[in-house]
């Protein structure tokens, strides 16, 4: 998780439990803001989260394709100082 979402959420919470907490000694018209407030907090914490997983996503995807392209150009060079073996050469069937 990043920073930003940490925070989001622990405000979140936070204000949640003061919410609650105050819900005890006043009425619901006093304490509602506070109550509102932990809902906005949330929702904001969830479309960051899902905007910096598609993100996440998109990065990935980009990357496996530029593996895919360079593992793909990958030729046998040198056969001594390379990890790679050459491919090998299909056999013809005999009759």
């Amino acid at each position: 998780m990043k920073l930003l979402e940490n925070i989001l959420l622990a405000f979140c919470v936070a204000s949640l439990a003061i919410g609650v907490h105050q819900l005890y000694y006043y009425e619901v018209q006093e304490v509602y803001w506070i109550l509102s407030l932990s809902v906005l907090l949330f929702l904001v914490y969830t479309w960051i989260k899902s905007k910096n997983s598609e993100k996440e996503k998109a990065e990935n995807q980009a990357t496996k394709k530029q593996e895919n392209k360079s593992n793909s150009k990958k030729q046998y060079v040198d056969k001594e100082n390379s990890n790679l073996t050459p491919p090998k050469k299909k056999r013809k069937k005999r009759n």
